[in-house]
C-alpha cells in the first residue's frame, strides 16, 4: 500500500551523508571519468536484497571496466518518499523501492499494491506487472526516471496483539499509518480501524505499549524488527504484494554510453529476478522462524477467506479513482479476469 512504510531508520545519517561532500554526480561517461551511482534502499545491510544489490554493483563495475560504480545506502536515509526526493535533488541516483515510494514518481503504479486482496497469487501479480510495465516505464521516464527492473518480495500481512479472525474483529483496532492523511489512513477509517501516525522506528515500542494494536508489514520485516513478539498473531490474508523495482534517474542514465546502459539494465533485471525468487522463499522462512518462537498464524480457508474478500471488495469503489487511478484500476481488474479465465481453462 502507498502508506506501508518499511520500518527501518530515520534521517539520523542524512546530515552525515550530505556533509561528506556527496553532491550531485557531475562525472560523465563521455569525460572518461567513472560514474558513481548512489543507491538508496530501506533494505537492511546483509539481507538478501542488499547482498543482491552488491552483486549487481560488482557486475556494473566489471562490465564497464570500472567506469560505473555503485554505492549503496541501506536503511539510513529515512523512508522511500524521502529517498525519491533525494533523487530529484541529485543526492541519490538510484533506489530499490516498493510501490510505496514509486507512487511519488507516478501514481499510476499504485494499483500494483494498493488494492487489498485483489491478487490471489504472486503469479497473478507478476502477470499484471509484466503487462503494465511498459506503460508505467514510459510515464516514469516522463518524470525523469528510468525503471531498470521490476520485482516483488512476497506479501504484506497483518500482525496484531490480539487475534483477528473475522472482519468484525477490526472494530476498535489501532493501525500504524505513515501519515494521518495517507490512503491507508483512509482505508482504516473505512473499515472501523483507528489510524495512528508513527515513525517507522516507533513501531515496536508502540506495539509493546498498546499505542497501536496492528501493523501491516511483510513477514521478513516482522521478524527482523521483532514485531511479532508483541504482535504475536498473523492474519494470513495476503493483503497485497510487496511490489517494486530498481529505478535510476534519467540524468544519470543519459551519462552512460549505450554499451554501459545495456550492461547496467541487464544486471539490474537479473538482480530483480533474484530478489523476487529469494524474497518469496524468505517470506516462508520468516513465517516458519516466527512460528517456532510463538507466532500464531491464522490461515483462511473456504468461507472465511471469502468473507474477508467480500469485506475488502466492498470498499473497492472508494479505492477506484482515489487510491488507484480509475483507468489503471479497470485495466488491472480486466487483466486479472483474463489471467484467471486462461488458467482455469488450463491455458499456460
Amino acid at each position: 500500500m502507498k502508506n506501508l512504510r518499511h520500518p527501518f531508520f530515520s534521517l539520523s545519517l542524512l546530515a552525515l551523508f550530505l556533509g561528506l561532500g556527496l553532491a550531485p554526480n557531475a562525472a560523465t561517461a563521455a569525460s572518461g571519468r567513472p560514474v558513481t551511482v548512489r543507491l538508496g534502499t530501506v533494505a537492511l545491510r546483509d539481507t538478501d536484497p542488499y547482498n543482491i544489490l552488491q552483486e549487481m554493483g560488482q557486475k556494473w563495475r566489471e562490465a564497464t571496466d570500472g567506469r560505473v560504480r555503485l554505492t549503496i545506502f541501506p536503511a539510513t536515509l529515512g523512508g522511500e518518499s524521502n529517498m525519491i526526493s533525494l533523487m530529484r535533488q541529485g543526492q541519490l541516483q538510484a533506489g530499490l523501492f516498493t510501490v510505496t515510494g514509486l507512487v511519488d514518481i507516478d501514481e499510476s503504479v499504485s494499483g500494483l499494491q494498493n488494492i487489498p486482496m485483489a491478487y490471489r497469487t504472486l503469479d497473478e501479480a507478476a502477470f499484471v506487472r509484466s503487462k503494465l510495465a511498459p506503460r508505467y516505464e514510459e510515464k516514469m521516464a516522463a518524470q525523469g526516471f528510468v525503471m531498470l527492473g521490476w520485482c516483488d518480495y512476497g506479501w504484506w500481512q497483518i500482525f496484531s496483539r490480539d487475534p483477528i479472525k473475522a472482519p468484525g474483529d477490526l472494530a476498535g483496532q489501532k493501525m500504524v499509518v505513515a501519515s494521518a492523511g495517507s490512503p491507508l489512513a483512509k482505508i482504516a477509517n473505512s473499515i472501523n480501524v483507528q489510524p495512528v501516525e508513527l515513525e517507522p522506528s516507533d513501531f515496536l515500542v508502540s506495539l509493546q505499549t498498546g499505542l497501536v494494536t496492528m501493523v501491516p508489514v511483510p513477514p521478513f520485516f516482522a521478524l527482523a524488527g521483532q514485531l511479532y513478539q508483541p504482535a504475536k498473531y498473523m492474519l494470513e490474508i495476503d493483503w497485497a504484494p510487496v511490489a517494486g523495482g530498481i529505478v535510476l534517474t534519467k540524468r544519470t542514465w543519459d551519462q552512460l554510453t549505450p554499451e554501459q546502459q545495456t550492461a547496467v539494465r541487464a544486471a539490474a533485471t537479473e538482480a530483480c529476478e533474484k530478489i523476487t525468487s529469494q524474497g518469496r522463499a524468505t517470506m516462508e522462512q520468516s513465517i516458519a522462524t516466527m512460528k517456532k518462537n510463538g507466532l500464531v498464524v491464522q490461515t483462511l480457508e473456504g468461507p472465511r477467506e471469502q468473507q474477508w474478500r467480500d469485506y475488502f471488495e466492498a470498499i473497492y469503489p472508494e479505492i477506484r479513482g482515489s487510491l488507484v487511478p480509475a483507468g489503471e484500476y479497470d485495466d488491472i481488474m480486466s487483466l486479472l479476469r483474463d489471467y484467471r479465465a486462461q488458467h482455469s481453462a488450463g491455458t499456460p
